[in-house]
């Protein structure tokens, strides 16, 4: 590893060598710097125009119609649109406002208009994204000037177009959905009520009323049983007692000669008595109640009794040539109060007996449909949730479709998005570019580079010995002794020489550059420019 010292005796040795090479670097810089300063000085004036734009995205209107309307987040839409400024479709339209267009004859040339007017159109923002600066750079400083102008116009028009068309979107497909979800939630409602038409009359509309039905007629089924049973032992008990009573006392002699319609017998009063029941019963009930029906067959039942005693009276009296032997008939007015008992329980009977035979019918009915309610709940519950859901999102898309109605009106009653120009786009009366102060530099340095390189290289490839310890080190072998030119003073005036033609010609370099500087700081004219004014 070399020492300090080593690395300072070998930096001299490779800056002797260049100055002893020196002449390389006149030349390389004789040929790049007037050359380069040439180059630069015929390059075309480039001309920009720019834009400041300030975006207001605070509005008053907004928080008073918070969760009335939707809130659209504007500075969201204004930045969507700054993105896709330098779109093609943009772009395209900025190009044939800009009559840009015209000087294209084939789609070719056409893309290259394009990708020379992205390349140099920017948009630029801050930091609080509120304030926007639209540049172009070109040879034409009027072209410059109307392309920020149709830029800054598509800029504001695509932003206050982008809420107004998202709006119209948004309500379009909302108004879309509704009228879908009509339809769906039209048939549900049709399937609903055909299935309450069809399925629900089979069965109650839920198990726990099913239930209590079923127990509610199980509970008055043993009701009229226990009626039956006590009717049946009621009925038992009276006839034991209609057995142990005579039904008359014995004959009478008739009030008139010839009773052959108006006697008086035994059925009579019970007759009557059913008769009126009947009455009570038809004030009630309809002629096909079980009691009407029992009664009436009763009193047919006592009156065709009644007839045919009259017929054997009758037939009685036909042979013995005289009614007068029969007279009336002393009934028992006991025997007949059991009589009528007897009946009436036995009406009584009948008509519980057709009580008992409808509930076990309905108690049947309902064990055979046990297994049947869960289904139908079921199947009315999946209809019933399918209806309220889609109820649910029509009710809810309505709402929607109303917000999305007064935030449109909010917007065509007052800007939700306002735009201040602070710089309108000027037409430049000097060119921006390009930087020549630099790029007169960068050919200066460019020029002095190559040439110290190219002596660099030049004087490693023929290499010159300055000392005797350079002997030493590069060969490691001693040096005795060192003989010194013979005709010194020449070579001293020959040096002397070399360096002041570098230094002559170095300087004119240097003053040519500064020239070339000064011109174009104090008065923004080119060499040739200059040159022309002149001539």
């Amino acid at each position: 590893m070399m020492g300090i010292q080593q690395v300072l005796d070998q930096v001299t040795t490779y800056l002797k060598g260049i100055w002893i090479k020196k002449r390389y670097v006149l030349i390389s810089s004789w040929l790049i710097c007037p050359i380069g300063w040439m180059g630069v000085a015929s390059m075309p004036d480039q001309y920009e125009s720019s834009a400041r734009l300030y975006v207001d995205t605070n509005s008053l209107l907004r928080p008073l119609l918070r969760g009335l309307a939707f809130n659209t987040n504007p500075e969201n839409q204004v930045k969507m649109v700054a993105d896709t400024l330098l779109s093609r479709p943009t772009l395209e339209k900025i190009a044939r406002e800009a009559d840009l267009d015209i000087k294209a004859k084939t789609k070719g040339e056409f893309d290259k208009i394009l990708g020379s007017l992205k390349a140099n159109l920017s948009l630029r923002t801050t930091r609080e994204r509120n304030i926007y600066t639209i540049s172009y750079e070109s040879g034409n400083a009027q072209l410059s000037q109307k392309i920020v102008q149709i830029t800054l116009n598509e800029f504001v028009e695509n932003s206050l177009g982008s809420s107004r068309r998202n709006g119209d979107t948004a309500e379009e497909f909302l108004n879309k959905q509704i009228a879908e979800y009509e339809v769906a939630l039209l048939e549900a409602e049709q399937r609903l009520a055909e299935f309450k038409r069809s399925r629900m009359e089979r069965a109650p509309s839920t198990a726990d009323a099913y239930f209590t039905n079923l127990q509610n007629q199980r509970d008055q089924l043993k009701q009229a049983q226990l009626r039956l049973e006590e009717l049946e032992s009621q009925l038992v008990s009276a006839k034991a007692q209609l057995a142990c009573e005579e039904p008359v006392f014995g004959l009478v002699e008739p009030e008139t000669g010839v009773q052959s319609s108006g006697v008086s017998t035994q059925y009579d009063s019970r007759i009557a008595a059913l008769e009126s029941r009947l009455d009570e019963l038809l004030i009630q009930y309809t002629d096909q109640h079980p009691d009407v029906v029992k009664t009436r067959g009763l009193i047919e039942h006592l009156r065709s009794e009644r007839n045919d005693l009259l017929g054997k009276m009758s037939q009685v009296a036909k042979d013995t040539g005289s009614y007068n032997s029969f007279g009336g008939l002393n009934q028992n007015p006991v025997y007949q109060q059991l009589k009528l008992n007897v009946a009436r329980i036995e009406s009584e009977i009948a008509s519980t007996k057709v009580r008992v035979d409808n509930f076990q019918a309905s108690v049947n009915e309902l064990q055979d449909k046990i297994n049947l309610v869960p289904v139908i709940e079921a199947e009315f519950q999946a209809l019933n949730r399918d209806y309220g859901i889609k109820k649910s999102r029509y009710e809810e898309l309505l709402n929607r479709r109303e917000s999305a109605q007064l935030s449109r009106k909010a917007e065509a009653t007052t800007d939700d998005v306002q735009f201040r120009v602070i710089d309108p786009p000027l037409l430049p009366s000097k060119p921006s570019g390009p930087p020549r102060l630099l790029l007169y530099t960068l050919v200066l340095f460019v020029g002095f580079g190559a040439g110290l390189a190219l002596a660099f290289i030049i004087s490693q490839l023929n290499a010159v010995v300055f000392s005797t310890r350079q002997i030493t080190e590069q060969f490691n072998i001693p040096v005795l002794g060192a003989v010194s030119h013979f005709d010194a003073p020449r070579m001293q005036r020959a040096h002397k020489r070399n360096v002041m033609i570098f230094t002559v010609t170095s300087s004119m370099l240097v003053m040519a550059y500064i020239a070339i500087m000064v011109l174009e700081l104090s008065y923004g004219y080119t060499p040739f420019e200059l040159i022309g004014r002149f001539i």
